[in-house]
C-alpha cells in the first residue's frame, strides 16, 4: 500500500508539473522556485517518484540515451554576476542598502568569485548528477548493461565528454566487465548538434531561420515583459531609495535587477553557491513566475514550439539525432547491433527539441506572440535542466514481440497513441508515430523554402 500510495503522490506531482496554463506553472513555482530558472535548474528539477511496472512477460534488451551534460558554471558571454555585483557595489557605497540587500550584495560576491575562470564548465555536481543517473540505470536496466557492449559519443564540448566519462565509469565499477567504446569527435556533431552541423541544411534554410530568430517581432513583447513586470515586493526588502537604486546604480528597471538576482541565485546552485532560503525570503512566487516567463519564451518562439513555419522548420534539421536512435535500436532488434547500450551527450539545445520532435506529452510548447502563453503551454524546467535525459528502452517477450518505454528525466514519458500498455509501447507504433512527426516538419520546411523562392 505505501508503494502505491507513493506512486500515486509522484504521479499527481508530475501531472501538476505538466498542466499548461500560467495558474499551474505558477503553482509549480511555488512548490519547486528552481523551476524559475528553466533550463538552469540542476537535476532533478522536482523529486524522482516510481515509475511504471514491466508489462508482465516482458525483459529489457536494449539502452538507448540521449543527456544533457551534467550542472556547470555559467558561460562567459552570459556573465551577469559582474553587471549586478557592479550595481550593488554603487548601491552599497550610496548606504542605500537594507540588512536583506546587504546579504544579497554578499551573496553576489561569493558567486562572482566561484565563477572566475570556469568559463561554462562542468562542475562537480554536474559529474555527480551523471554518476547517479548510471547508478540507477544499472539498478533498472542491469541486465541490459550485463549482457554486451556499451557504446557513448559526446559533443566535443569538455562538460559533455565529463559527463560521458562520469556516466561510463559508474557503469565500469558496477559491472567491471562490460567493454565501453567511447569517443568525441567532430565528425560526429552532425547527429549530436543537428541544429548547427547537420550537413543536408540547405544555406538558405539556415538564414531563413537566423532571420526568424534574430528579428521575430515578439522579441520586443518579451523584453517589454522584462522591463514592464512587477518587482515591487523584492525592491522593498533590499533598498530604501528605490529611485536611486534604478536611477543612479545602473538597474534599468526594477523587474529586470529582479529577474538579474533571482537568476544568478538560482544558477549559482549548479556550482553550490546560492542560498534558497534568501531567494525564497527575498522573492515572491509570482516575481519567480515572470523570470521563468521572460527566460522560456525564447526557447519555444525561437526552438520547439509548434504553430510557427520557421521554427518547425528549424526542428525538422533534428532529423539526423532521430534517424540515429531509430536506426541503432531497429539494428538491436534485428541482433545488427554490436552494442545493448548506445548513449549520446549533448546540450539543452538538442534534447528539448529531440522531445517535441518525438512528441511527448507536455513537451510540445505552442508557439504564440503572447509570450506568456507561449511560456507557459507546457513547464520548461522540468524537461530541460541540467544532466536532462531521455532513456528509450527496449523489451521483448517469448513470442519476440517488442514494446518500448520512454524515461525523461527518470519518470515515464508518454505519448499520443492508444496503447492498452502504455508508457510501453509497440516499436511499430512508436517509430509510425515518431516518422510521421518528422515527415510533417520536412514538409513544413518545403513549403517555407518555397514560398521564399528557393
Amino acid at each position: 500500500m505505501k508503494r502505491i500510495f507513493t506512486l500515486i503522490l509522484s504521479l499527481f506531482v508530475v501531472a501538476a508539473s505538466l498542466a499548461q496554463s500560467p495558474e499551474a506553472v505558477l503553482k509549480s513555482i511555488e512548490q519547486y522556485p528552481n523551476l524559475a530558472v528553466t533550463i538552469g535548474s540542476t537535476y532533478p528539477s522536482i523529486p524522482l517518484g516510481e515509475v511504471a511496472q514491466t508489462p508482465k512477460g516482458f525483459k529489457p534488451f536494449y539502452f538507448s540515451m540521449v543527456g544533457r551534460h551534467g550542472s556547470r558554471y555559467e558561460i562567459e558571454k552570459n556573465l551577469e554576476c559582474y553587471d549586478l555585483l557592479a550595481i550593488f557595489d554603487k548601491a552599497d557605497k550610496l548606504g542605500i542598502l537594507t540588512a536583506d540587500g546587504k546579504a544579497l550584495h554578499k551573496q553576489i560576491a561569493e558567486i562572482c568569485k566561484a565563477q572566475t575562470d570556469n568559463n561554462g564548465e562542468i562542475s562537480n555536481l554536474g559529474m555527480k548528477q551523471w554518476e547517479g543517473i548510471a547508478q540507477r540505470a544499472y539498478n533498472r536496466f542491469g541486465a541490459i548493461f550485463r549482457s554486451g557492449n556499451l557504446e557513448a559519443k559526446s559533443s566535443t564540448s569538455m562538460r559533455c565528454v565529463l559527463s560521458m566519462v562520469s556516466f561510463n565509469q559508474t557503469i565500469k565499477g558496477l559491472y567491471p566487465k562490460i567493454n565501453i567504446y567511447q569517443n568525441s569527435r567532430e565528425v560526429e556533431l552532425q547527429m549530436l548538434r543537428p541544429l548547427i552541423d547537420n550537413p543536408y541544411v540547405s544555406a538558405d534554410a539556415k538564414e531563413l531561420c537566423k532571420e526568424y530568430r534574430t528579428k521575430g517581432p515578439w522579441r520586443e513583447v518579451r523584453e517589454k515583459w522584462l522591463h514592464s513586470g512587477d518587482a515591487s515586493s523584492f525592491i522593498s526588502k533590499i533598498t530604501t531609495n528605490r529611485e536611486a537604486l534604478v536611477k543612479e546604480c545602473g538597474a534599468e528597471s526594477e523587474m529586470n535587477l529582479a529577474y538579474l538576482s533571482s537568476y544568478i541565485l538560482l544558477f549559482a546552485e549548479n556550482f553550490e553557491k546560492g542560498d534558497r532560503s534568501l531567494l525564497t525570503r527575498l522573492f515572491t512566487p509570482k516575481e519567480l513566475y515572470n523570470v521563468y516567463v521572460y527566460k522560456t519564451a525564447m526557447w519555444v518562439n525561437s526552438f520547439f514550439g509548434r504553430g510557427n513555419e520557421y521554427v518547425e522548420m528549424r526542428q525538422s534539421h533534428m532529423r539526423p539525432l532521430v534517424e540515429d536512435i531509430l536506426n541503432k535500436a531497429q539494428e538491436a532488434i534485428e541482433g545488427k547491433n554490436p552494442n545493448v547500450a548506445n548513449l549520446r551527450f549533448t546540450h539543452d539545445s538538442y534534447v528539448g527539441p529531440l522531445l517535441s520532435v518525438i512528441g511527448y506529452d507536455g513537451c510540445v510548447p505552442q508557439w504564440s506572440e503572447d509570450i506568456e502563453k507561449a511560456a507557459t503551454s507546457f513547464n520548461h524546467a522540468l524537461i530541460s535542466p541540467m544532466a536532462a535525459n531521455l532513456q528509450i528502452v527496449l523489451y521483448r517477450n517469448k513470442r519476440g514481440e517488442v514494446l518500448v518505454r520512454s524515461l525523461l528525466n527518470e519518470r515515464d514519458a508518454y505519448l499520443p497513441i492508444e496503447c492498452k500498455t502504455a508508457p510501453f509501447y509497440p516499436w511499430s507504433d512508436f517509430c509510425k508515430h515518431v516518422n510521421g512527426n518528422m515527415d510533417y516538419l520536412d514538409g513544413v520546411q518545403e513549403r517555407v523554402l518555397k514560398k521564399h523562392g528557393k
